[in-house]
């Protein structure tokens, strides 16, 4: 038999992401070796659960040394009754100009933390310079990486057919972008510019092509020669906040340090300044503190994406990044993927929503309020409900949504 099913899943959300320390310092010991958050731990709990429901199952997993990993792994590893092998060729990518290259603590350590979990028949099938690497020397780890992993499996496991590998942000990058032939980092992998997606705890998935006619002789065929399809990029769907922390090279820091961290929040913190009436994301889930408050917005509506004719049906690809400019305007624009639409306010037809998790912002600006009242009753876009009395997890404001955004004029980019 072959490697036929790989999945790649990035860790979960780590504790030193959190906007407000105190920070749990690395229980191993290691430099940068922090444990996940507590949001984290269930992000991992929410994949074990999503892979458990899917058809195709890994038969084995294969985690990063790294800390934060091995806790992404081992709720997985718990429901699937399966240990964790742990791989140093899939560990975290560290650049040469980093002050320390942390190496990651042995086995016997890392038993110590995860008892009964890990299988120590495995041995390290690459192990990453300590003097750093270049995104250039990333990505040729993974390419040194991929053929020796394989044919060292299928020789020691010629059963195994589906495996899971656990690991970090660009190190998932690298392996995927190897997968599917290329040779860097950067490139989008189709002419819609589609990026792989690493937000934390998210799922890659890749098929071998196989043809009829090759089944049998696929264990003969030299790894290069084989194809790969992907059939899940980024996958964060199982997840109850979707989508956190994407990372990808262009952002110019290793995933995940200081510096990306800083560079995040100093983003999110000119967004709220140039956008004050919008929902600005934050770094830690997603949302924005409202002033003087220690509560969050969010906004919700219902949005429609014309079709290219009346025959087909036209859907938002669940990779495809969204971003948008005045939703305060009567005709705010939205970016998806790489179109650029106008949108139109109009009343929501059908079965209202309440949200008893969720606070709303109004889609006109604050000072604009007094002249509302004046108006007439259907130009108001969210209607303010009374909080349920049964809602004590924060002090949350709940609405009712009475709109969606129309998209209209389609502009190619």
């Amino acid at each position: 038999m072959t490697i036929k099913t790989i999945y790649i899943a990035r860790h979960g959300y780590r504790s030193n992401w959190l906007p407000k320390g105190p920070y749990p310092p690395p229980p191993t010991g290691v430099n940068s070796d922090v444990p996940l958050a507590e949001h984290g731990v269930k992000q991992a709990k929410e994949l074990a659960h999503y892979i458990m429901s899917i058809e195709n199952q890994p038969e084995m997993i294969f985690s990063s040394p790294f800390y934060r990993c091995l806790e992404t792994s081992q709720p997985i590893s718990d429901l699937l009754e399966v240990p964790i092998q742990v791989e140093r060729g899939i560990g975290e990518w560290y650049k040469p100009d980093r002050e320390v290259i942390p190496e990651p603590a042995s086995f016997a350590v890392l038993n110590n933390f995860f008892p009964g979990k890990l299988n120590m028949d495995w041995q390290p099938t690459v192990i990453p310079s300590k003097n750093g690497e270049t995104e250039e020397d990333i990505f040729n780890r993974c390419r040194e990486f991929w053929p020796k992993f394989v044919a060292k499996l299928e020789s020691q496991y010629p059963n195994i057919e589906t495996i899971l590998l656990v690991t970090h942000a660009a190190t998932k990058i690298a392996l995927g972008m190897n997968l599917l032939g290329f040779d860097n980092c950067r490139d989008p992998i189709d002419g819609d510019g589609t990026i792989l997606r690493s937000g934390s705890c998210s799922l890659d998935k890749y098929e071998l092509i196989v043809s009829d006619d090759a089944t049998e002789e696929l264990q003969h065929i030299p790894f290069w020669s084989k194809r790969w399809r992907l059939t899940m990029n980024g996958n964060t769907e199982f997840l109850s906040k979707g989508e956190e922390m994407h990372w990808d090279f262009q952002y110019g820091f290793e995933a995940g340090s200081d510096a990306d961290i800083k560079a995040r929040q100093a983003l999110a913190e000119k967004e709220a300044l140039d956008t004050p009436d919008s929902n600005a994301a934050s770094l830690s889930d997603g949302s924005r503190p409202v002033a003087d408050s220690d509560a969050y917005e969010h906004v919700y509506f219902s949005v429609d994406i014309p079709a290219d004719n009346a025959k087909t049906k036209s859907e938002i690809e669940p990779n495809a990044t969204m971003q948008y400019s005045g939703l305060e305007t009567e005709a705010p624009l939205i970016k998806v993927g790489n179109k650029l639409y106008e949108g139109q306010w109009q009343k929501l037809v059908g079965t209202e929503m309440v949200l008893p998790d969720a606070a709303v912002v109004n889609k006109k600006a604050k000072e604009k309020e007094d002249e509302q009242e004046t108006e007439n009753e259907d130009t108001d876009e969210i209607q303010e409900q009374e909080p349920l009395e049964d809602s004590n997890s924060r002090s949350e404001k709940i609405y009712r949504i009475t709109d969606r955004l129309v998209m209209e004029n389609v502009h190619p980019m």
